[in-house]
């Protein structure tokens, strides 16, 4: 009987452990613009990034650094699409990798979620 015991016991760990492992990987992002890993030949004006659900702005951030730096950002917004958009002040004048960090909750999920992606300004494309 103990021995019943314990195998259900290590069985419970290890379907929690499962899980576990398989949530932390969700992520409610789908794509952005500019696209993860592409290479754009002239400066973005603006960061799109989609969700499978209505973000919060609220409870949003967005940042962008590259090469100069953080690059100020303003009008965190949504256009209803599932979406957060934000108006780059200074466009990206150099080339080089750019590194987009996002914070958001989405729907009525309580969870906060976090990524970056990365992409890279090249003029010589």
């Amino acid at each position: 009987m103990l021995a019943i015991r314990r195998i259900c016991m290590l069985s419970g760990l290890l379907a929690l452990t499962l899980l576990s492992a398989c949530t932390a990987s969700y992520t409610p992002f789908l794509r952005s613009e500019p696209a993860v890993d592409s290479v754009l030949t002239r400066a973005p004006r603006t960061i799109r990034l989609f969700y499978n659900a209505l973000p919060d702005v609220e409870q949003s951030s967005l940042s962008l650094t590259g090469p100069a730096g953080e690059y100020r950002l303003r009008g965190m917004h949504s256009m209803a699409s599932d979406d957060l958009m934000i108006e780059i002040l200074e466009p990206a004048a150099t080339d080089g990798d750019y590194t987009v960090q996002w914070t958001t909750v989405v729907a009525d999920d309580p969870s906060i979620y976090t990524g970056s992606y990365s992409f890279t300004v090249s003029s010589d494309q």
